[in-house]
């Protein structure tokens, strides 16, 4: 099938959908008019080329309002509630899931279709004779950024996947095989992000939704964290605490609040904007009838679990934000009595269905701060990684009177029980928990069995069972896909067939 950029001027990789190119605003990635790119001059003038590294995020800020389906809802974090709009999410969220499930299928499609676009930013970045100073070396940095992002996503979600670095052609790709989680690493993920480091400007140079060398960083260092790659992490990770000003916002509410989302903790968020190019995430986790002053209407597709409830501490500041206990409908007159129903709080605000202008933080500070602790104590220097676990933790409790102490912690199981709890509260509903469990091994034994839905009334919660097995650390290759491919080149991973 042919890949569209409004006036097909290229053949896609078969492996990917058809999608449309937006171009987009540099700052606020919003869509312009059509009428951007000809055959004859889509990649002529450094415009076009910005225009088209523009185009190389937008499949991920399409992908990332619907991100939870398959990266939350399968942990303990979340159950899936509503089925109607989101189908393949019951599979999900017990782990059952078949390889003609959508939601694997959108997220395979999505991001081959992002790798398509950064491919052709790199294979037309010589045309243009009319760039200013450094702009084709930010050009490159942001499409390897980008590219080693979708990467990233795909090796983590599927395992070895097809490696594509360059625009080829439908039969190229027919035949294109999956490359070994290693290789996805050592020749994409890795060397495109030193790349990027090496050619990405400051952030104080970057505006707000476009990647900066220390989102390079950033990425660069989580990647060697699940590598277990310590001693490369480290540096990295120190540079971006320590040379670019971040800071940890001192109210943790106001990471997810639009007139605060711009802040000192967001090294790379993805952009929106209500009525004009709003993301969809705050309506699918908001619950039907709406929020009384919020939103009037909601989609209720995942819910939070009772084991995710529990696990705040009463004084955890971030509690409230992540999850609200009782519904007030938005018909309801303000003094109604609000009844039980959870719901995800953390990224629902005052907008229209469908069309928020809440950002979605992809790299953010506190995430930062807890893959140092990890390596810290990975290098043996637990006294340095409980401190950064305890920076999280004031944060959230507004003193130190819940920091932790070498002697809370005398091994690495301890430790491991701790850093996976903080990342589970500090970044829930962030697309973190899923990865976090199966790079540790703990999917194996946290997900077997937790408490889904509460009952008040009762006192008791349901009882989520999974069979949960080794294989699923790999969602299944999509059965699609397969059947694009030729005969035989695209395997399917082990016991899905």
């Amino acid at each position: 099938m042919k890949h569209m950029l409004k006036n097909k001027i290229y053949k896609a990789w078969v492996l990917l959908a058809a999608f449309a190119l937006s171009s987009c605003h540099d700052e606020l990635l919003n869509p312009v008019p059509e009428s951007v790119l000809t055959t004859a001059n889509a990649f002529n003038t450094a415009n076009d080329l910005n225009l088209a590294v523009l185009g190389g995020y937008e499949p991920y800020k399409r992908r990332i309002q619907t991100d939870y389906a398959l990266l939350e809802m399968g942990t303990d974090d979340m159950y899936a509630f509503y089925f109607g709009s989101t189908p393949g999410i019951e599979e999900i969220t017990v782990l059952e899931v078949s390889p003609e499930n959508p939601r694997i299928n959108d997220f395979w499609k999505v991001s081959y279709n992002g790798i398509f676009r950064v491919n052709s930013v790199l294979a037309n970045i010589d045309r243009p004779s009319d760039y200013s100073a450094n702009q084709k070396e930010q050009y490159i940095g942001e499409a390897k950024f980008m590219r080693a992002m979708y990467y990233f996503d795909l090796v983590r979600v599927f395992g070895g996947v097809p490696a594509v670095t360059s625009v080829i052609t439908n039969e190229e790709a027919r035949v294109t095989p999956r490359a070994s989680v290693d290789a996805i690493y050592n020749d994409i993920i890795i060397p495109d992000l030193k790349d990027a480091i090496s050619k990405l400007p400051l952030p104080s140079a970057m505006p707000h939704g476009r990647a900066s060398k220390a989102a390079a960083e950033a990425l660069l260092a989580k990647v060697y964290v699940y590598r277990n790659n310590w001693t490369e992490a480290r540096p990295l990770l120190e540079n971006v605490l320590e040379d670019y000003g971040y800071n940890l916002v001192d109210d943790y509410a106001s990471l997810f609040e639009v007139a605060t989302e711009k802040n000192s903790e967001a090294i790379f968020s993805i952009p929106f904007v209500e009525g004009t190019d709003g993301q969809t995430l705050t309506y699918a986790l908001s619950p039907i009838y709406g929020i009384h002053g919020v939103i009037n209407n909601g989609n209720r597709v995942g819910r939070p679990t009772w084991d995710l409830h529990t696990a705040f501490e009463p004084e955890d500041s971030r509690f409230p934000v992540t999850i609200a206990e009782y519904q007030l409908t938005y018909d309801s007159d303000a003094d109604d009595e609000p009844f039980w129903f959870p719901y995800f709080n953390k990224y629902i605000v005052v907008s229209q269905p469908n069309n928020s202008g809440l950002d979605i933080p992809v790299l953010r500070l506190a995430d930062v701060v807890l893959l140092y602790a990890e390596v810290l104590y990975n290098l043996d220097l637990p006294d340095l990684a409980i401190a950064q676990i305890n920076r999280v933790r004031e944060r959230a409790f507004g003193n130190a009177d819940h920091n932790y102490t070498v002697a809370d912690i005398p091994n690495d199981d301890a430790f491991l029980d701790v850093l996976l709890l903080e990342r589970r509260l500090e970044l829930a509903v962030g697309n973190n928990r899923w990865f976090d469990l199966v790079r540790t091994g703990r999917y194996l034994t946290e997900l077997q069995q937790y408490e889904g839905e509460y009952n008040p009334g009762s006192g008791t919660a349901i009882n989520i069972q999974v069979d949960v097995q080794d294989y699923k650390r790999y969602f299944p290759i999509p059965w699609e896909q397969i059947q694009l491919a030729a005969e035989g080149v695209l395997t399917q991973n082990d016991k899905y067939n």
